[in-house]
């Protein structure tokens, strides 16, 4: 049996980049008193914000353009040398490559 889950609007082409960009407008949903926003601290609207609205944009458009809104989305896991730029800390720190490098 198939179970179809109508909770996206209708003019939704991709449905999954639809979900991943509601779930980051929920998560970076609003400033906190000093215009900070309250999932991540940066400057409201926070750049997670906007390439989320962007996404959602994107998941009503052709196919070609939701898949690369989704590229967007899912390249940032993939940005390693980005991250230690920032700063962040955490798994995408610096590593040690060994000496073939």
């Amino acid at each position: 049996m198939v179970s179809t889950d109508h909770t996206e609007p209708t003019d939704v082409v991709d449905r999954l980049l639809w979900r991943d960009a509601q779930t980051m407008l929920g998560r970076h949903a609003q400033p906190d008193h000093d215009g900070k926003c309250v999932w991540c601290g940066s400057k409201w609207p926070c750049p997670p914000r906007r390439l989320a609205q962007r996404a959602e944009a994107a998941s009503r458009r052709p196919w070609r353009e939701a898949w690369t809104a989704r590229h967007d989305l899912n390249g940032l896991r993939a940005l390693p040398s980005w991250r230690d730029d920032l700063g962040v800390p955490g798994r995408w720190g610096p590593t040690n490559r060994g000496s073939f490098d």
